[in-house]
């Protein structure tokens, strides 16, 4: 396991307190940290927070790795931070003349993870971004047909990533170019029958939450389709187990039209959001998520469309994990 839990001394933070915003001796407020925009980014590269009085304020890494902060850009719910090198997984502090507080989510949580692109366990469908030599695709091939690709694909988020790619324009069919699954049966290379929960197994439904990062092209926006999202049981005679499971839509265009990322963007989803079923967009499913039944896992797109009206898909995704919502 690569995680490990943040720690910072309370010697350091007392010999790094900083002034308020305004420069005066007027107490401000404790720093509080509510999320990030993604939650890998790479040592040298700019990490945004999200928070309430974050304006010059102090942010360190895992070790002590005190992280240098865009103070032109920031403002008290905004951070522009780079990230240090040498920073590790865990939580985040940050800190004023007020006090420190801790983030409750997890920078590079690697707990948990179901598929990450670089294990290749047992993960079927999608395109692989890159070549042999290591360098980004520019067109994709199925079968004889050569396609160019219309957006660069992005640099890496954390090792390799899924991507899917193309005309989706069989309705409401799976098709290998638009699902990304993983089957947890050893005889399809799997961990086994073990629960994607992991060690958060007998955690309440309600305190988990499904996360992962996504690249999604201005070029190429995400609309019409909807991604369903679930968790198989073992034993499904075929594989995925979607009827057997609650189904989660992902339909992020419904809050502001197409929907597009600037860089890669970290997703959650709570646990108790999945409560869809196959029968109907309206009927619910008869149970919540049974953590100790749940081991496969599938991301794929359906939806209304044809040949006549197909629907254009590019959606890059990376570090699928199950973990506390906050901790």
């Amino acid at each position: 396991m690569r995680m490990k839990n943040f720690l910072l001394s309370s010697l350091a933070i007392g010999a790094l307190l900083t002034s308020c915003s305004d420069g005066t001796d007027k107490k401000c407020k404790v720093p509080e940290l509510k999320s990030m925009k993604c939650e890998f980014v790479a040592d040298g590269d700019t990490a945004v927070f999200f928070g309430k009085n974050l304006r010059n304020a102090n942010f360190y890494f895992y070790g002590n790795q005190k992280a240098v902060v865009d103070s032109v850009n920031s403002n008290d719910s905004i951070a522009f931070v780079i990230v240090p090198s040498g920073a590790s997984a865990g939580k985040v502090c940050v800190e004023n003349q007020s006090g420190i507080s801790y983030s409750k989510f997890m920078f590079r949580d690697y707990r948990n993870t179901i598929v990450d692109f670089d294990s290749k366990l047992a993960t079927w469908g999608g395109f692989a971004p890159f070549d042999e030599h290591g360098e980004k695709i520019t067109q994709t091939y199925d079968g004889e047909i050569v396609t160019k690709i219309p957006a660069t694909l992005p640099d890496k988020c954390d090792g390799s990533y899924g991507f899917l790619y193309g005309n989706y324009e069989n309705a409401w069919s799976m098709t290998q170019t638009m699902f990304l699954q993983y089957v947890a049966n050893p005889a399809e290379g799997g961990r086994g029958n073990f629960s994607i929960a992991g060690e958060f197994r007998g955690y309440p439904i309600e305190e988990l939450a499904l996360k992962f990062e996504v690249y999604i092209p201005k070029e190429c926006p995400y609309n019409k389709l909807r991604t369903e999202i679930f968790f198989g049981p073992f034993n499904s005679p075929d594989k995925h187990g979607r009827e057997k499971s609650p189904i989660y839509f992902w339909e992020p265009y419904k809050t502001n039209g197409d929907f597009y990322t600037e860089g890669w963007q970290t997703i959650t989803v709570p646990l108790t959001e999945f409560w869809h079923t196959t029968t109907s967009d309206e009927a619910k499913f008869e149970s919540q998520i049974n953590l100790k039944d749940a081991t496969n896992f599938t991301f794929v797109q359906f939806g209304n469309a044809s040949k006549e009206n197909p629907v254009p898909i590019f959606i890059c995704v990376d570090n699928f994990r199950v973990v506390p919502i906050a901790e």
